[in-house]
């Protein structure tokens, strides 16, 4: 056969393999390139680590935290905050009106009727007792003059001690019944944020701040005009200062760690500050035993006076290697 010239255009499959190997190169760069930035910025993003020095990854979190709960199922008419804000214990933070069922809810549980079942019960007994004692102090005078035998005698006495001993009983679970619905009010008011009425049930009540801090959150439906289902968390309340720095230590790092010791904090989004740690809380034992290697739950208090520190951001703990 005879030599193809220099100048004849390639084979078809010859082109179309160079096509391919040329698109599967910029699909290489495509996927590899922002896999490479993101290392690289994770990366930057790490404090640089000096000879002697032991670093923890860790997230912040505030030192102290409380749920508010909407009690029962109301209509919110009132909301004083927004997040962020700061609150004292006891504060006003939003008003609500039960709905119809809550009332007719709380109005039976406020309302047992064993209570008044109890007490008729006990009026009734008194009347029992009452003639019972009657007839015994008639019986006893009629035996001391021999008209009465002392069988009849003894046999009203024991009738008169029983019924003391079934009012008795009676007494006190009525008593134990009373002091629960009491129980009940005090539990209701608190819940409500509202004195109760001698009689009826409030229709109204307020959202009340349990400790002193800050508003981290917001149920995303907490608005005036809205309608929510009872025992749903509608508010966080957190301490921001100081913060907590909670983070999980490799077992070979515990000798550097000790009550009281301090330790520089770089948080990611403050690169340009740094902050100091004291420990505060290291477990002795840690949370999985048969884990391995295992990790001990550390808890370290990070000052916040100015409130730039939020809860959640990711933070790196530095101390110094024993």
């Amino acid at each position: 056969m005879m030599a193809r010239h220099a100048d004849q255009p390639a084979p078809t499959w010859r082109r179309r393999l160079h096509s391919l190997a040329h698109r599967a190169a910029w699909l290489l760069l495509v996927v590899c390139l922002p896999a490479a930035a993101a290392l690289a910025a994770g990366e930057a993003d790490t404090p640089a680590r000096e000879p002697g020095e032991l670093q923890i990854i860790g997230k912040l979190s505030c030192s102290l935290k409380r749920v508010v709960l909407l009690p029962y199922a109301a209509e919110i008419t009132a909301l004083a905050v927004t997040p962020g804000q700061a609150v004292q214990a006891g504060q006003e933070l939003g008003r609500f009106r039960l709905t119809p069922e809550a009332v007719q809810a709380l109005r039976r549980r406020l309302a047992p009727p064993r209570v008044p079942e109890l007490e008729a019960q006990l009026a009734q007994l008194d009347k029992d007792l009452t003639a019972a004692e009657a007839r015994w102090h008639t019986i006893r005078t009629l035996a001391q003059e021999k008209l009465a035998s002392p069988r009849e005698l003894a046999e009203t006495e024991r009738a008169v001690q029983s019924l003391r001993r079934s009012r008795s009983a009676l007494a006190h679970s009525l008593g134990e019944e009373r002091r629960l619905v009491q129980e009940e009010r005090r539990l209701v008011a608190q819940q409500l944020g509202v004195a109760l009425p001698a009689a009826g049930i409030p229709r109204e009540g307020r959202l009340l701040a349990p400790i002193s801090g800050h508003v981290l959150w917001l149920h995303s439906e907490l608005r005036v005009g809205a309608e929510l289902k009872g025992g749903e968390p509608v508010l966080h309340l957190g301490v921001l200062d100081p913060m907590l720095l909670r983070a999980r230590v490799h077992e070979r790092d515990l000798p550097a760690l000790s009550p009281g010791v301090e330790a520089r904090v770089a948080v990611d989004t403050f690169p340009q500050r740094t902050f100091t740690a004291r420990l505060s809380r290291l477990p002795w034992s840690a949370p999985a035993a048969m884990e391995e290697p295992a990790y001990f739950e550390a808890e370290f208090l990070l000052p916040n006076p100015d409130l730039a520190l939020k809860e959640g951001l990711k933070a790196t703990l530095i101390l110094k290697k024993p």
